[in-house]
């Protein structure tokens, strides 16, 4: 009869603890990525992290770097196989290993279905999709020749959920990513990997904000309103929706507003971690309730009904 014994559980100051351990993080010069490599580096790893800009990664670096974390950004393009080989080696070589990998880096281009071209489908899913799959698939290599197990984490987006024809490509790309993240998860459980997901919802990034502050937010008025608002066809006027947009937005949200990059954070944390060790092919949705409403239907039914007061 085979015996079984449960193990001591840890010690609840250790369970978030990320000492000694080497995470890589794509697109983590700014927005949802930048915060996790920061979490990441506070828990206490050390973290590469990729992004194509050169000044946004040295200025990101240098920021955590002077905070206290242990962190090296590399220029690098997720569409492209060998820069994530080179990124993968590089840690490996520089760092000893590769523990965790959070696949953040993402391009969402708005575009209606009848106004998709082939060269921006082609370029989304070779970021959001195949860029993660490989990243994916290079660290799970270093892991399992290490044979100390390892976590795989994919950024969603619940336009993978719920479709709106502007964002086609996009969520089409993260449903792809999805299943990707179950098959993995199925595959290298057997290696000690756990593979996970994280969907954010509407997430204020301080480039959002920016642009929001500048009123610059067509794109997002867009998307919620269609595009009859915009050409002149008959719907409220475009200058309205920018204008109660944000008081809009609080409204519809179950718990009174968008997200901010460290509630993603902050979920990549914990299945970074310990706390999550025993977690494998899930898909943690971070949107503060926002799935449980329709935001479109209920968007425009605010947009109409202000319109006419």
């Amino acid at each position: 009869m085979t015996e079984f014994s449960i193990p001591e559980p840890e010690k609840f100051t250790e369970l978030l603890s990320l000492k000694n351990k080497v995470a890589i993080v794509t697109g983590g010069s700014r927005g949802i990525g930048k915060q996790i490599v920061k979490r990441l580096s506070e828990a206490g790893a050390t973290v590469v992290f990729t992004a194509r800009g050169k000044d946004a990664l040295q200025q990101t670096q240098e920021e955590i770097t002077a905070a206290g974390g242990n962190v090296v950004g590399v220029q690098a393009d997720s569409s492209k196989i060998q820069d994530s080989k080179r990124v993968v080696d590089y840690t490996v070589e520089k760092f000893g290993a590769v523990d965790i990998l959070v696949n953040c880096a993402a391009v969402f281009p708005m575009k209606n279905a009848m106004d998709m071209d082939e060269k921006t489908w082609d370029q989304t899913f070779a970021i959001d999709t195949k860029g993660a799959f490989f990243f994916a698939k290079l660290a799970a290599e270093k892991m399992i020749a290490a044979g100390n197990g390892g976590r795989i984490i994919n950024i969603l987006s619940t336009a993978a959920n719920k479709p709106l024809s502007s964002l086609i490509a996009y969520g089409a790309a993260k449903s792809a990513l999805w299943y990707v993240t179950q098959a993995l998860a199925q595959e290298l459980g057997q290696n000690g990997i756990v593979v996970n997901a994280v969907t954010p919802g509407g997430t204020m990034t301080e480039e959002r904000l920016a642009a929001l502050k500048g009123g610059d937010m067509g794109d997002l008025a867009q998307s919620f309103a269609g595009s009859d608002s915009a050409n002149g066809s008959d719907g409220p006027d475009f200058n309205t929706i920018l204008n109660k947009l944000p008081q809009m937005i609080k409204s519809m949200m179950p718990l009174g507003r968008l997200g901010f990059p460290d509630d993603i954070a902050k979920a990549v944390l914990f299945l970074a971690s310990d706390m999550g060790q025993y977690i494998s092919g899930v898909n943690i949705t971070v949107d503060g309730g926002q799935s449980l409403a329709d935001p479109k239907s209920s968007m425009m039914q605010k947009i109409q009904d202000s319109s006419k007061n």
